[in-house]
């Protein structure tokens, strides 16, 4: 049985999906196996001969995978089953060769190992497209520095901000975590340390073949030459060690959050009533099967599913490295790989949605400023009133510290009988106080989103080189 996904629109048929299939997993531990061997032909504990039969029986094309999850069951790992046969099928190039496979390793050797090798791949992906989403917002934010919007605090209006400063927000959430997952990718390690972590059987080795070298230093050395055939860091053993899994899965999982605001926000923003942005389109998307007039937000709803899902993934990996125990946890360590396999394959979907959806993001002005005019001059009362207040004071024209209420009435009663403030306050505050200019500049809406563009223009500075 296949899962294509028909459940899961986060991340069915995307390229995510691929790069962290059975068959990716499987592909991922046929290459650690022959990793290994070639590590231990470089190191001389090999011969050269064995080489051919080991690669030419290392594609999992040709292993029944339906079979393989049958057989994972009795064995509680999916590496005992295919170490079987992979032994089975170099025997049938080199009969020789089949005693030098999985020599002096274990099954946590090759399924962490595995693991960091998805991940790398996977990661790759994810990083490219969390960088093209950040160069698409940089040129969002530039371009929308100045367009004014209303800001929304609690679910309601708030002060007035610009959709670029928006959008830096989501820039600074992806940047920094799409930052942090590539560097937490620049050192996944390989795992490699036999039955307990203690190389037992490699040192035994060593110790009769070299005695008089000390036998860890040449395991350690045979191990960094696996580590270089397989792209991963070098790395001391860390199979009780739990946290480089914990790690990775963290570092994920912070794009997938950051992605989830920014959904939010475009779910909050399309809306009818909204109508501030419309997502990309093309055929076929965003249909309804009952009611045709609807565009649905697919890309969004994705993003937003997709976060949900992957906190899911991410508490019950962590449960699985909290349930830690001796030197390989039982079922613990077991909980961990789907966990983790689904926070990979959901973060590599996430980003691909990103892209898409950075790059074809309609924005609508217009609906913004109509947004941020709902409330008419009520939302710079506060700004009105702590401006005056003082110089009311400074004038006589108030009490100490009653001049701010005494220019919030004044504004009040104007709002309620829908007369022109700037006007009425001239009328009504002593006179000198202030001009009807001053004040249509204070109600300005351009002129109250503080350093907004200032922002913009600092966060843009801290990922534009990144993302390129």
């Amino acid at each position: 049985m296949n899962d294509f996904g028909l459940l899961n629109p986060a991340w069915a048929g995307t390229r995510a999906a691929e790069l962290t299939s059975d068959a990716a997993f499987g592909q991922a531990m046929l290459d650690v196996e022959a990793a290994w061997c070639r590590a231990q032909i470089r190191f001389g504990t090999a011969p050269e001969s064995i080489a051919n039969a080991v690669d030419a029986a290392s594609k999992i094309a040709d292993y029944d995978l339906a079979a393989l999850a049958e057989q994972t069951p009795d064995g509680a790992n999916a590496l005992i089953p295919l170490l079987s046969a992979l032994r089975a099928k170099v025997a049938e190039h080199d009969p020789t060769a089949a005693g030098y496979v999985h020599r002096g390793a274990t099954s946590q050797d090759i399924i962490d190992s595995a693991l960091m090798l998805v991940a790398a791949r996977v990661g790759e992906y994810v990083v490219g497209n969390v960088k093209t989403t950040v160069r698409e917002l940089t040129a969002l934010a530039d371009q929308h520095a100045h367009t004014v919007m209303i800001g929304r605090s609690l679910d309601q209006h708030a002060q007035p901000i610009t959709f670029g400063f928006r959008v830096s927000q989501w820039i600074e959430a992806l940047g920094s975590a799409g930052q942090h997952f590539e560097r937490t990718l620049a050192s996944l390690p390989v795992q490699w340390g036999g039955a307990v972590g203690t190389s037992t059987w490699w040192v035994d080795y060593f110790k009769a073949q070299q005695p008089e070298s000390d036998p860890m230093e040449l395991v350690n050395r045979q191990r960094d030459l696996l580590a270089e055939e397989l792209g991963l860091g070098a790395a001391s053993v860390w199979h009780a060690n739990r946290v480089p899994v914990l790690q990775l899965a963290q570092s994920a999982f912070q794009i997938t959050a950051a992605a989830a605001k920014l959904a939010n926000d475009v779910l909050t923003a399309v809306q009818a009533e909204h109508g501030e942005l419309s997502e990309p389109t093309k055929a076929g998307r965003g249909g309804s099967s009952a009611m045709p007039h609807k565009h649905n937000p697919v890309l969004s709803i994705r993003l937003k599913h997709a976060a949900q899902q992957a906190s899911g993934d991410l508490n019950t990996l962590q449960t699985g490295v909290i349930a830690n125990t001796a030197e390989r946890a039982d079922g613990g360590w077991h909980t961990e790989w789907a966990a983790l396999r689904n926070i990979l394959r959901t973060t590599g979907a996430v980003s691909e949605v990103l892209a898409e959806l950075a790059g074809g993001l309609e924005v609508h002005a217009d609906a913004m400023r109509r947004n941020l005019d709902i409330h008419g001059n009520y939302i710079f009362l506060g700004r009105i009133s702590n401006w005056l207040g003082p110089i009311v004071e400074a004038h006589g024209g108030a009490e100490p510290g009653d001049g701010t209420q005494l220019v919030s009435s004044i504004c009040q009663e104007a709002i309620a009988a829908q007369d022109d403030m700037a006007q009425t306050l001239v009328t009504k505050l002593p006179a000198g106080v202030v001009t009807v200019s001053a004040v249509e500049k204070m109600l300005d809406p351009a002129g109250y989103t503080g350093g907004a563009a200032s922002l913009v223009t600092a966060v843009n500075a801290r990922y534009r080189k990144w993302s390129t």
